[in-house]
């Protein structure tokens, strides 16, 4: 079902005759999209594309292979802490300790090595005896919790003081400071930098760039024949006309992709990139006809009610968002509120106050047809003006603190953001009773990206976007076509083939870790020799140092483990029933006290390990170190999806929580914003891959 399923799902009704719809919600077949939709990080997935292309946007550095590393970094600690809380949330329990843990071992290892015994002793001692000590405070955690039945944010409230204090009293004492320092002073200390911090520089890779290429279009390609293996059926023969079709394609997109590397100029990039993107049109959609079966066509059915609405305020919408830069110049960097004439602010918030007013109004209209209108009127009297000066105030208040730099931005964003959903919509209410409107309005969504990724590209300043936007927009434009004629073109399955499933799979699984490869290898790689780099000094720019340090490393490493026990073992299976009703769970044989004694262990071990990888790191460790931080990791968790009521979540989830949170301590900074302003960035954030979460889960169960 993955061919349409984006426009379906945003469409009003969810509602599919076909037979499979009325089957049994544990068995019905759901095609890869739709699974990803129903999955718990999908919030954070799309959180995560929005947040690196607003900093990509506004931050002149953030984006670049060093700017990578450096956020990378930030979120290691934070991720390691985040895919241990999530497992805690998923099985229904807190720990508001956890943040508190990371510096209290840090400091334990800190005074062990620099004053046990008078002298100190070996640092990997102090380690170990960290470790046990974290254990034991996770097992103390764990154990109250089952035998008093307090909540779990009481008992870690109270070892949260408790750490806290002694803490204090022990760094005080022994240091007669609040810090402990010249750590990496100590016995065995560099070793084992080198063994569990340890930092490696990356600068010259002759092959990096075509190995880059290479990776990810095999990649890319695996994917998306995974994809359509889990999507259509199989015919019983290959189409001869079909595949000589699809070589002819590959043909055209491989002429086209290395003329467009070796040539320069606007007219000849545009002709190359049409010449690929055609070929690369035909190739899919022959493979497809080729490999699986076709379907008949309707191209003359009349088109559903509310489409052509929905059409052209969405083409309404890209062609303001297209004219946009002609009233707002990207170089005017005022308030808005300032730049507007004196005779225009009077009317700006008169408008406002209007809107807030009918707002108001529609929104009490049917408490007033359902209650007595003498009980109404004197509310709304009351509701309407508030609403009104509200909305005046917040209005006038955006336009005083925004500029009209940033308003030129947000206002194309949002235009062309809104013109493509309503399209896309369109599209997918079109596709249930004429594949042919389907078409027309997917292709001329198409082509309307690609006219406004032209206008970018005329009108940006900034090489990114005259480069890296318009190369993405032509990308989407181009799936977007793939998709559209793969709908009018191909019979969906619509039941379970786990052959084919079981393939499909393994594919995206080999393509997305192919793609992966390659991304690092271009971000750990600068590729800059000492002359290279003396060049690029010159002309005005920065050169950055790719250094990749193990804590990402350590951070990929306990994903991966969380994952695999989350979703391939038993133990998964009763985090989950536990979180969701431990009596329930109890009932079946499920060792309740057990799963939560080890969810607080492991809790407690990864923050350990985390401090651990903070003293080594720095050497100097203060006493209020990861205080704060547990609302950080438990906003991680709930942003990748879990669920505060428990039994639901994912640790890939949690792990994209915290690449949102490093990449808007680095983003902020990188725009040269008060830093301040993260805590609220984050706040928006949280609340928006909530609703996101919710809403995508919600339509996909519908489309069921």
């Amino acid at each position: 079902m993955w061919p349409g399923e984006v426009g379906e799902f945003m469409s009003e009704t969810a509602v599919d005759s076909a037979p499979v719809a009325k089957a049994d919600e544990r068995i019905v077949h759901r095609g890869p999209l739709q699974r990803w939709l129903v999955s718990p990080e999908i919030g954070a997935l799309i959180g995560a594309v929005i947040v690196w292309s607003f900093f990509w946007g506004n931050a002149r550095t953030f984006g670049e292979a060093d700017s990578t590393l450096n956020w990378l970094d930030v979120a290691a600690p934070l991720g390691i802490m985040a895919v241990a809380i999530a497992l805690l949330m998923i099985g229904g329990e807190f720990d508001l300790s956890a943040g508190v843990m990371t510096g209290a071992t840090a400091i334990l290892i800190g005074l062990m090595a620099t004053y046990f015994g008078g002298e100190g002793i070996h640092i990997g001692w102090s380690i170990g005896a960290a470790f046990l000590a974290a254990g034991a405070v996770g097992w103390f955690n764990g154990f109250m919790v089952n035998r008093t039945g307090l909540p779990s944010f009481i008992v870690t409230l109270a070892t949260f003081f408790v750490l806290r204090g002694v803490m204090l009293v022990m760094s005080k004492r022994l240091a007669g400071k609040v810090q402990v320092a010249d750590i990496l002073e100590q016995d065995g200390a560099k070793t084992l930098k080198g063994w569990i911090a340890h930092e490696w520089m990356f600068t010259e890779f002759k092959g990096r760039d075509f190995l880059f290429l290479a990776l990810v279009l095999l990649g890319g390609a695996a994917f998306a024949y995974g994809l359509l293996e889990q999507s259509f059926i199989r015919r019983q023969g290959v189409s001869l006309v079909d595949l000589a079709l699809s070589l002819a394609g590959l043909a055209a997109a491989a002429v086209g992709f290395t003329a467009l590397n070796r040539t320069d100029g606007v007219g000849a990039n545009v002709l190359w990139g049409l010449v690929m993107a055609a070929g690369a049109v035909l190739l899919a959609v022959s493979t497809s006809r080729a490999r699986w079966k076709p379907r008949s066509t309707r191209l003359t059915d009349p088109v559903p009610r509310g489409v052509l609405v929905r059409v052209g305020v969405g083409l309404l919408g890209i062609t303001l968002a297209c004219l946009t830069p002609i009233p707002l110049d990207r170089s005017v960097d005022v308030p808005v509120l300032t730049w507007v004439s004196s005779g225009l602010r009077p009317i700006v918030a008169v408008v406002a106050a209007a809107v807030g007013v009918f707002l108001a109004v529609r929104a009490s209209v049917p408490a007033i047809r359902a209650r007595s209108l003498r009980g109404e009127v004197p509310r709304l009297l009351f509701f309407a003006p508030y609403c009104g000066l509200t909305l005046m105030v917040s209005v006038l208040s955006f336009f005083q603190l925004s500029t009209v730099q940033g308003l030129r931005a947000m206002a194309m964003l949002a235009l062309a953001a809104g013109g493509v959903v309503l399209l896309m919509s369109a599209r997918g209410l079109a596709g249930r009773s004429s594949t042919g409107w389907q078409a027309v309005i997917g292709l001329s969504t198409a082509v309307a990206i690609l006219v406004l990724a032209l206008v970018i590209r005329a009108d940006a300043g900034a090489v990114r976007f005259r480069t890296g936007l318009f190369t993405a927009m032509c990308i989407g434009a181009t799936l977007i076509a793939i998709n559209t004629l793969l709908e009018l073109s191909m019979e969906k399955r619509r039941n379970s083939d786990p052959k084919a499933d079981r393939l499909g799979k393994r594919l995206q699984f080999a393509g997305f870790t192919l793609a992966a490869t390659g991304m690092i290898i271009r971000v750990v790689w600068s590729n800059l020799t000492p002359e290279n780099a003396e060049k690029v000094k010159a002309a005005g720019g920065t050169v950055g140092q790719n250094v990749l340090r193990q804590p990402v490393l350590w951070w990929a490493l306990v994903a991966a483990i969380g994952a695999f026990v989350l979703t391939k073992t038993k133990w998964g299976n009763w985090i989950f029933a536990v979180g969701g009703n431990q009596d329930a769970a109890r009932a079946i044989g499920v060792p309740v006290e057990k799963v939560k004694i080890g969810l607080f262990v492991v809790v407690s071990l990864c923050g350990c390990l985390a401090g651990t990888l903070i003293a080594l790191r720095y050497g100097t460790v203060q006493a209020n170190q990861g205080t704060g931080l547990e609302f950080e990791y438990i906003i991680a968790a709930v942003v990748g999806g879990c669920l505060m009521t428990g039994g639901y979540g994912s640790v890939i989830g949690a792990c994209l929580g915290a690449a949102i949170m490093a990449m808007s301590t680095n983003g902020v900074q990188s725009t040269g914003w008060n830093s301040d302003g993260r805590f609220a960035f984050l706040g928006v954030v949280l609340l928006l891959a909530v609703l996101v979460n919710n809403y995508t889960r919600k339509k996909a169960q519908e489309a069921r």
